[in-house]
């Protein structure tokens, strides 16, 4: 019971942290703001390959530095603490490292000499923003403010500052910005609601991140580091959020439910093209990260489970697990009312699986010169499990 109300209190935060708000927008610098007006390929990439088959839960993926290895939580039925795991970019390899365990809630990202991990870590009732030294294991605080929650960060390229979201009380989350040794903590911008993926521009410079709208939709949106040119991406009537920079900046991957339920999402940042990268290979698709080279997308994969099937549901994992999904999606996403909750059924589990991204990336950039009135990628609903995966199984 105790474990169950200690996650059911940690989750209604995130929820509060990841359903993002309004904001007065500025003027894009360096690219158009995204509109209705671009192009939508509607055919998922084929080369999508799971990495993990298990019955537990498999989560919060972050590429190494050399993008040789991901590191990713694991959590067990029954268990009340998140494992963290690192396996080969192809799936093989998978061992359990120990980092960063102990009231772990999750990765978010590492820097870029690959040293560091930030964590967000249970502190009572509320949460707090770690950096793991790889190296030697030990755990620093940075934003561990007992009467807030903080957490998710982002490094900015340089490693020297840290993005994340706080969430004081009663009060709608907000976007901060922090040294790397915690000094200097500050408010950024004016937005509320904000989600809990967030990434830095290539160059260090500018943040993409969640908020919501004034119709209570989560939208994309960027800020200078400093604070200035406060910009709203995207202005939709369904929702977006979880984005990632591509590493030469010209793309971003996120979420969103357009399409009825949340996939993972593709588009580039003059706001020309977008493309749908998966199609149904699960539940609910979440925290999308390019990989250091631009190649791959790493993400979670969420499955569904029926309780009348299965009369083991441990739960503690279903509050963990569905108050985890409610923290990704919006209130009143149409998955979250049609599918997750129907026929007796929650969120059971998930996977980490991988994207290839070529030959899309190649397709996109030799024909966005020449506009993409009616281009349509190749695909299909098909999963492609790659050979060297470790396996071979369905996701659903």
């Amino acid at each position: 019971m105790k474990i169950a109300y200690r996650y059911f209190s940690l989750f209604l935060t995130l929820v509060l942290l990841t359903l993002p708000a309004v904001a007065e927008p500025g003027v894009a610098s360096d690219y158009s703001n995204f509109t209705e007006d671009e192009t939508y390929t509607n055919s998922p990439v084929e080369n999508i390959t799971f990495l993990t088959d298990s019955s537990e839960s498999e989560l919060f993926p972050v590429w190494t530095a050399d993008g040789n290895s991901i590191l990713y939580t694991v959590h067990r039925d029954g268990s009340d603490n998140l494992e963290s795991y690192k396996m080969k970019a192809n799936g093989s390899e998978i061992e359990r490292t120990g980092i960063g365990e102990g009231n772990l809630a999750g990765f978010s990202d590492i820097n870029p000499n690959g040293t560091e991990l930030l964590s967000t870590k249970l502190n009572g009732s509320q949460t707090g923003l770690y950096l793991v030294n790889l190296e030697n294991g030990t755990v620093t605080p940075v934003a561990d403010d007992p009467d807030k929650s903080e957490g998710w960060g982002s490094w900015c390229r340089l490693g020297k500052k840290i993005v994340y979201t706080q969430k004081s009380g009663d009060a709608p989350s907000e976007l901060w910005i922090v040294n790397r040794d915690g000094s200097d903590k500050k408010r950024l911008g004016t937005s509320e609601n904000v989600g809990m993926g967030k990434d830095w521009c290539p160059l260090g410079l500018k943040i993409v991140y969640s908020a919501n709208d004034s119709k209570e939709e989560p939208d994309l949106w960027t800020i200078e580091w400093h604070g200035t040119n406060q910009t709203q991406l995207t202005d939709t009537p369904y929702g977006e959020w979880d984005p990632s920079y591509s590493p030469d900046g010209k793309r971003i991957v996120y979420i969103s439910d357009e399409g009825g339920k949340p996939e993972i999402w593709l588009r580039d940042t003059k706001g020309s093209y977008k493309v749908m990268l998966t199609n149904n290979i699960g539940v609910i698709d979440s925290s999308p990260r390019w990989s250091p080279d631009g190649s791959k997308i790493v993400f979670t994969v969420h499955r569904m489970q029926n309780i009348l099937e299965n009369s083991t549901v441990n739960g503690s994992s279903s509050v963990l697990l569905n108050g985890y999904i409610s923290n990704m999606i919006t209130d009143n996403s149409t998955m979250m009312d049609n599918s997750t909750m129907a026929n007796n059924s929650i969120i059971g589990g998930s996977d980490i699986a991988v994207i290839e991204l070529e030959p899309l990336l190649s397709i996109l950039d030799s024909t966005s010169e020449n506009g993409l009135d009616n281009f349509t990628i190749s695909g299909s609903d098909t999963v492609v499990i790659d050979p060297g995966s470790t396996s071979s199984a369905s996701p659903l």
